[in-house]
């Protein structure tokens, strides 16, 4: 089994990444859950290994992510595998390790900022609010070029929240709140091991 990060180090890394976060700062944020997501999902697979774990955990996860970053407009059936291609490309997977939301992530995000300290950038599209792989919305950060992936604000604060929300973390201790686009206010303390709540603001951000 994992030896797994302790429950103050795990609301320090939640912290930092929001901070981050607000400060329209995607890398440090990144750098911050990075460790939290891998100790979450050695807690909820402590028998996988570390590569079959983070993705399993983002597959688990990818209902969430996709939500929030499409602005609410597709909720994902469950067990759906969400594949990402290169429009121009079709029969290309990304970077040749292949297509599905869990492989970017891990591959593109996970591990180079974990092994060599920076993200992926040859794929990576950052900079927008909204969207997700190849699906972006007009007025929201232009023409995305092609062999580039969006990563955008709201992929990586749903990354953040799935931690918070999760329910191997329901003893972590936050307080304060968090303000989403400035349009959504959510405790922490509440978010804390609960989904439920979560997916209601959800709801109320794109309703507004």
């Amino acid at each position: 089994m994992a030896k797994s990060i302790s429950r103050q180090g795990i609301s320090k890394r939640i912290h930092r990444a929001l901070e981050f976060i607000g400060r329209d700062d995607p890398e440090d944020a990144i750098f911050n859950i990075s460790p939290a997501v891998d100790a979450t999902a050695a807690e909820r697979y402590p028998d996988k290994k570390v590569g079959e774990r983070i993705k399993q955990y983002i597959f688990d996860e990818q209902q969430l992510i996709y939500y929030f970053s499409m602005q609410g407009k597709y909720l994902l059936p469950d067990g759906v595998r969400v594949v990402l291609v290169d429009d121009q490309n079709v029969d290309q997977p990304i970077g040749g390790r292949g297509g599905e939301l869990s492989d970017f992530i891990y591959y593109c995000i996970r591990n180079p900022q974990t092994h060599e300290a920076e993200i992926d950038y040859v794929f990576i599209d950052f900079g927008r609010n909204f969207g997700i792989g190849r699906e972006r919305f007009e007025g929201d950060g232009g023409d995305l070029p092609p062999g580039k992936f969006i990563i955008s604000k709201a992929t990586i604060i749903a990354l953040i929240l799935s931690v918070i929300c999760a329910p191997e973390n329901r003893r972590i201790k936050l307080e304060g709140d968090i303000s989403l686009f400035g349009r959504v206010k959510l405790s922490r303390a509440n978010l804390v091991g609960n989904k439920a709540y979560l997916m209601e603001k959800l709801q109320e951000l794109f309703q507004k």
